[in-house]
């Protein structure tokens, strides 16, 4: 697990039992003669919003091997989506927010990541 300096951003890490992408860190000092800490951005794998975390610069986050990649929608499901991968041509099952569900329509173009055995289609491109 690499420790909070050595995070770089766009990196997917777990947290709280969540997975978040780092957005920004910044170094902060509290009072005049505190430590400084990290503070870390990071975004809900969900949702589109950022929630902040301070850290010691010695703490460690688990690190995620996660990659984005892009595919091609084949069909839609009531619960979830089947989808191309536009590289290697592989045909998966993916789970999909019911909301974005409603926006695709079959021959989309999406972005699409592969956690914890599941796939995840995360947006429109």
């Amino acid at each position: 697990m690499p420790s909070i300096k050595d995070l770089k951003i766009g990196t997917y890490v777990r947290h709280q039992n969540g997975i978040f992408r780092v957005l920004r860190k910044e170094i902060v000092a509290y009072g005049t003669h505190c430590h400084s800490k990290t503070k870390l951005f990071l975004q809900p794998l969900n949702s589109k919003g950022e929630k902040s975390f301070n850290f010691n610069h010695s703490d460690s986050l688990e690190e995620l091997d996660i990659v984005r990649k892009g595919a091609q929608v084949i069909s839609k499901g009531t619960k979830g989506i089947q989808i191309m991968d536009t590289l290697t041509y592989e045909t998966l099952d993916a789970e999909i927010e019911p909301v974005l569900l409603e926006q695709l329509k079959e021959g989309d173009i999406v972005t699409f990541i592969q956690v914890e055995g599941k796939t995840m289609v995360l947006e429109k491109r």
